[in-house]
């Protein structure tokens, strides 16, 4: 009995231990980190989840782990949506946008460029691998400097517009300005890291819209591979953009710029083109691919902020008042497309204006002679020139008077007019008044018809009669 007890015991105490000993299956309340990881928009700015939108709800604006962006319409300059877009940002890479439209703006597409400057090849990538005295066009440089984003190429750029980096740079930022970007201020041509190199997701849409107008930018930027021509090292010609999952992945992509540094994270300056209407977006800060950020931005602008048509091109929208003109106006058409990105959840009025001064004739068929406005809601967002549908030539009169002269030399002209006008009236008035005497002699028979006025009393009378060198008898 007692082995029997005492084995009892040391089973119920081996039981106790092995229970003491396991581990305890009790669920732990949850935290908050795991709490916050289940939301998709901490994910996504956890750099965890990829940007997106609701295409069922296009009331709330994209999800996007970028710390600035902004939404425009490139064709009006209409700003769509913006967060932190006038916040100051390092722009990476995104400064080549600047560099490209100063380059576009001060050569042809073959003039030859020189690498001058043996320093180059110690440029950090990325890069086009430069050698000392290579010779390369305005053109294929434009490609390596956009496409593969060549640092080295920014540089050389830079020497043969201004004659070195820091001429470039003040150049850069005098054009910045004159553009309206007055929040940036660049250092370099490349966007490679410096303290005093900034600017804004709101200035670089202002500077990309003005390098999109220029046909030789939207050539380099709209494909996503090129080969370019080398004098050196040429096995090295194919040049293809660090954005190639953009023009993959969304249809109607057409650029513009990727960047990216550890200070200024992920950027990217996109551009797509759908139904003949371009959208830009500006995406700063990523905590990963900006393309990534870049697609449901503009993705979800195409479907909220439809195009609503003001005027089409050729179209007669008005007239203008001619100055000194055989026509007092001229009737005027729109020089391009015109229309205005409307928000589909907001009921807004759309009207066209024609803005314009008089215009001095002579005026030319085709001439720019004002502005067409869009207007939403009374307010401009967009405008294409205003052009005369016909020729118009200056007046008789408009000829010999100054259409821009000073007052006192018009009013000499209107003066020296009237005296000459009041001569010629009073010559035209005496001629009348002798016709008129001759017609009444002429009827009662005292002198034929055109005989002059002098002498009309010797005529008058009989042949026998009329005076000679000598007294009557």
């Amino acid at each position: 009995m007692r082995k029997t007890a005492a084995l009892s015991a040391a089973l119920s105490l081996l039981s106790l231990l092995a229970a003491a000993a396991a581990p305890s299956v009790t669920a732990a309340p949850p935290t908050k980190t795991k709490a916050a990881a289940l939301d998709p928009k901490t994910l996504v700015l956890m750099g965890k989840r990829e940007a997106f939108y609701d295409p069922n709800d296009l009331t709330k604006p994209p999800v996007l782990s970028a710390k600035s962006a902004l939404l425009m319409d490139a064709d009006t300059g209409q700003i769509l949506w913006e967060m932190n877009a006038r916040q100051k940002r390092a722009p990476a890479s995104t400064t080549k946008i600047l560099t490209a439209l100063l380059l576009i703006e001060n050569s042809n597409p073959e003039d030859i460029i020189t690498v001058t400057d043996p320093k180059v090849k110690y440029i950090e990538p990325s890069s086009l691998h430069l050698k000392p005295w290579e010779k390369l066009s305005s053109r294929d440089m434009l490609y390596g400097l956009m496409l593969r984003s060549a640092n080295d190429g920014a540089v050389v750029i830079a020497q043969h517009v201004a004659g070195s980096v820091p001429k470039f740079a003040e150049r850069m930022n005098r054009r910045a300005h004159e553009l309206g970007a007055y929040d940036t201020h660049f250092r370099n041509p490349n966007g490679l890291p410096d303290k005093n190199h900034y600017s804004t997701a709101y200035d670089l849409a202002v500077i990309s819209r003005a390098a999109l107008n220029e046909p030789r930018f939207r050539d380099a930027v709209a494909m996503p591979r090129r080969v370019i021509a080398r004098s050196k090292n040429k096995k090295d010609t194919v040049v293809v953009t660090k954005g190639k999952k953009f023009f993959k992945k969304f249809p109607g992509a057409d650029g513009i710029k990727t960047g990216y540094t550890r200070a200024a994270g992920h950027c990217f300056v996109g551009s797509a083109t759908r139904g003949g209407r371009r959208l830009l977006s500006v995406v700063l800060g990523a905590r990963n691919a900006a393309i990534s950020d870049t697609i449901p931005l503009l993705s979800w602008g195409f479907q909220r902020f439809p195009a609503v048509p003001v005027a089409r091109k050729g179209d007669v929208v008005g007239s203008v008042v001619v100055v000194g003109g055989k026509e007092g106006v001229v009737s005027v058409w729109a020089g391009d497309d015109l229309h205005a990105s409307t928000d589909r959840f907001t009921t807004a009025s759309v009207t066209p204006e024609v803005e314009a001064a008089p215009v001095s004739a002579p005026v030319r068929a085709g001439q720019e002679v004002g502005r067409l406005l869009a207007k939403v809601d009374g307010v401009p967002v967009g405008s294409v020139p205003l052009v005369a549908a016909s020729a118009v030539d200056r007046s008789v009169l408009a000829a010999v008077i100054p259409a821009r002269g000073s007052g006192w030399q018009r009013f000499f002209v209107w003066a020296l007019i009237a005296v000459v006008g009041v001569q010629i009236g009073t010559t035209v008035a005496k001629g009348a008044r002798r016709r008129r005497r001759r017609l009444k002699a002429a009827r009662r028979g005292s002198y034929p018809v055109g005989a002059s006025v002098r002498g009309r009393a010797d005529s008058a009378r009989p042949r026998h009669q009329r005076r000679s060198g000598h007294a009557d008898h």
